[in-house]
């Protein structure tokens, strides 16, 4: 199963210009089975998710990207609206409590940007495999996702039409569900993929 772990909508990300049903329509056309909406710093409400599910006939699931001072962090799990938490070791308190799981974005991105070997241990794992990084930087983030625990995941990053399933993550589990997404990714049995055009 294929899922797009990484897409932003014009709804909440102020950087994009995609329309959710245009975005989910390009990524059932581009062959996804699914989309995580991990828009900057706001969680999708899950009854929205399942509306466009059901209309586009895709999985359609929320997630978020926050903002931190390690970087950008794509958290899954989470149901209830998110209360700004910019620091990364306060974020991992409140995801544990919820059972979230957190994985760093695109970790090669910003050369400036360091994270401490000892912060690593904050992430369930990485993004390794952005669609709107080069291919120097995702070797290097994927290089960062085979020292965790869980392997790295795949997503396209999209915030314009044309990066829509740039990049996914290939799944071997069936998921329909939030749960399914979260004891997928829980099992490890995942890894990150390009999507030819």
């Amino acid at each position: 199963m294929l899922i797009d772990m990484h897409t932003h909508t014009s709804v909440f990300s102020t950087d994009s210009n995609l329309l959710p049903h245009e975005a989910l329509e390009r990524a059932a056309e581009r062959g996804l089975d699914g989309v995580i909406l991990t828009e900057h710093d706001v969680l999708w409400p899950a009854d929205r998710t399942a509306r466009l599910a059901e209309q586009i006939g895709i999985v359609v699931l929320p997630g978020i990207e926050v903002t931190t001072e390690l970087g950008h962090v794509l958290v899954y799990g989470l149901t209830e609206p998110f209360p700004r938490i910019t620091d990364s070791k306060r974020l991992k308190a409140y995801c544990d409590e919820r059972q979230a799981l957190m994985y760093l974005a695109h970790p090669a991105r910003d050369p400036g940007l360091r994270v401490p070997r000892a912060a690593m241990e904050l992430f369930d794992g990485v993004e390794g495999l952005n669609g709107c990084d080069g291919p120097l930087q995702n070797q290097s983030a994927s290089s960062r996702g085979r020292t965790r625990p869980l392997p790295p995941i795949g997503g396209s990053d999209s915030h314009a039409l044309h990066e829509v399933g740039t990049a996914a993550t290939e799944f071997a589990a069936n998921i329909k569900s939030l749960s399914d997404l979260m004891a997928a990714l829980r099992s490890g049995d995942y890894q990150p993929t390009t999507l030819p055009y």
